[in-house]
């Protein structure tokens, strides 16, 4: 029996799209082409700012190998970004139809560039999101931390992790692979600079959204999910973000352009907090493999 809780229990869409409907423009100087906003996969010692795009593909690729989705009939993305993931399915790995969830209009208006007919974007939440036809594969990359409102008490949140967990559960067919790519905050060892630059995420960047602690994703797939393999990938993350930053301040005077000194300015700060935070393993970065039951 799911309890209803009198307040909100998820952040304000508004909160979200405060930083994902910065302009596609803007994205795509920060991202670079493959406008994939996660941790990529380098080889030791190769250079991550030459062989970015490379490193994301190869991260892709995993991801679609752990999930077993090649060839698959419908492939789910949620939290889809700029629908990258499900492009790559489709015209590579033989997956015959993606789906991405998204609360972004500016990313389903860059999905709907790529001109890939066996991808549909929807402007859609997780819990909003029904099929008839059971997908054979799911992923969930770096969008987790955005489903949970932070203020919640702690079994509260638990149980909204849970109420997700349910619901992907809900949309698999029986054997298929979920894949998710999350940050984690564990307890922190607080000073006044991380202090300070965790008030900046939580407060102006990713206003109310919780960053999960490992225990409350593990107590929410419990029963409904076999857990394959965790493995935390800060560095990663890491190192997409110190990248990015260098992409910012090649064309940082075009970025001002578009989008004003304001907004470079939160990007720059937030990108180095979390590079900075999964460098020190203030926060981690946990690739979980998992399969429906």
């Amino acid at each position: 029996m799911t309890t209803v809780l009198a307040g909100p229990v998820n952040p304000e869409v508004g909160a979200i799209r405060h930083h994902y409907e910065v302009s596609n423009a803007f994205y795509r100087i920060v991202l670079g082409p493959t406008m994939m906003y996660s941790g990529g996969y380098w080889s030791d010692g190769e250079d991550r700012y030459a062989a970015h795009d490379e490193g994301q593909y190869r991260k892709l690729d995993a991801f679609i190998e752990l999930a077993r989705v090649k060839g698959a009939d419908r492939v789910l993305d949620i939290g889809c970004g700029w629908g990258t993931m499900l492009d790559r399915a489709t015209r590579v790995h033989g997956a015959k139809a993606g789906v991405g969830l998204t609360l972004s209009r500016t990313q389903v208006d860059w999905i709907e560039t790529l001109n890939n007919p066996a991808i549909e974007a929807r402007v859609e939440s997780w819990e909003d999101h029904t099929t008839d036809q059971p997908y054979d594969g799911a992923f969930c990359i770096n969008a987790l931390e955005h489903f949970v409102l932070s203020s919640l008490p702690p079994k509260e949140r638990t149980k909204r992790y849970q109420f997700f967990f349910e619901r992907v559960h809900s949309l698999l067919k029986p054997g298929a692979g979920f894949v998710l790519h999350t940050m984690t905050a564990e307890r922190l060892p607080l000073n006044r600079q991380l202090l300070d630059d965790l008030k900046f995420l939580q407060r102006e960047e990713f206003a109310g959204c919780h960053i999960p602690h490992l225990s409350e994703l593990t107590a929410g797939a419990e029963g409904l999910f076999e857990v394959n393999e965790i493995k935390n990938e800060q560095l990663s993350f890491a190192d997409a973000c110190r990248v990015w930053l260098q992409y910012l301040a090649e064309r940082r005077d075009e970025a001002v352009a578009l989008e004003g000194e304001t907004v470079v300015a939160r990007f720059e700060r937030y990108l180095d907090i979390f590079a900075y935070t999964l460098e020190d393993k203030y926060f981690n970065n946990f690739r979980v493999v998992l399969t429906r039951r």
